[in-house]
């Protein structure tokens, strides 16, 4: 345990000398004061998608539909909060499209943090998005740019609530959580990210391959038996003796019989 304070205490010490002295009004906090909460959910949630995957390999998928209903309309709810909180507080601190600063507005300030912070912890909430992704065996939806944008913006926001949590901040909040409640209103996903192509071509195809192996090898193998039953079925046309109409009766029965057996 001691070891555990002891690096936490370090790395919080490395923060600071990299971005310099935190926000004291946001300190003690739920999940702020430490980086390691954050970092550790983090990995639970990549984790989370390796090994879900591995356990619902053989399984079969499941519909979750009530579940989803449920989810999406607190998601829902909470980003409309949040939108609305934003500009209600962002009017009361007299913020404008200008450079903002973080503590012009006083109390206003304050209640855009905290609206802020809401928008933090739905990040987290938001990692079931790829979870019931997994439950629901949808793995052409779990993309290396879905991932790294919910894992990223988690930690992203940890940062910007500990070093810049109002003034400018807000607009960028504003625009994500409009963003996202027509999104969840809609029951449309939402996988925005800022992460250059060559990324996604030189790191992305090795994580997802890794978070995703099994099914992807399941789905290489069915489509391979797919491929030598249109190639089976073809050569049997091409050299059968029957009638052109007689052939393509012939072919077609061939080829299911070839699938069933695969």
């Amino acid at each position: 345990m001691e070891h555990l304070k002891a690096f936490d205490n370090e790395v919080n010490a490395f923060l600071d000398n990299m971005f310099g002295p935190r926000d004291s009004r946001v300190r003690g906090w739920f999940l702020l004061d430490s980086y390691l909460p954050t970092f550790i959910l983090t990995v639970i949630y990549l984790l989370s998608i390796w090994l879900g995957n591995k356990y619902m390999k053989n399984r079969p998928a499941l519909s979750l539909r009530g579940i989803l209903t449920f989810y999406n309309l607190g998601i829902t709810l909470l980003s409309a909060y949040m939108l609305v909180e934003l500009i209600l507080s962002s009017w009361e601190g007299g913020y404008n499209l200008q450079c903002q600063n973080l503590d012009s507005a006083g109390e206003g300030d304050i209640r855009v943090a905290k609206v802020l912070w809401w928008y933090y912890f739905s990040k987290l909430v938001e990692f079931l998005d790829t979870i019931f992704f997994v439950l629901r065996k949808k793995t052409s939806q779990i993309t290396f740019l879905h991932v790294y944008h919910h894992a990223s913006m988690f930690n992203i926001w940890w940062c910007v609530l500990n070093w810049i949590p109002c003034g400018q901040s807000a607009v960028r909040a504003h625009h994500h959580t409009h963003s996202q409640c027509r999104g969840q209103a809609l029951r449309l996903p939402l996988w925005l990210s800022h992460l250059p192509v060559f990324l996604y071509d030189d790191i992305g195809y090795p994580v997802l391959k890794l978070l995703c192996s099994d099914i992807q090898k399941k789905a290489s193998r069915e489509k391979d038996a797919r491929a030598v039953c249109r190639e089976r079925g073809e050569e049997w046309l091409a050299q059968s003796p029957l009638p052109r109409s007689q052939r393509c009766d012939k072919q077609e029965g061939a080829i299911k019989k070839v699938m069933g057996s695969e």
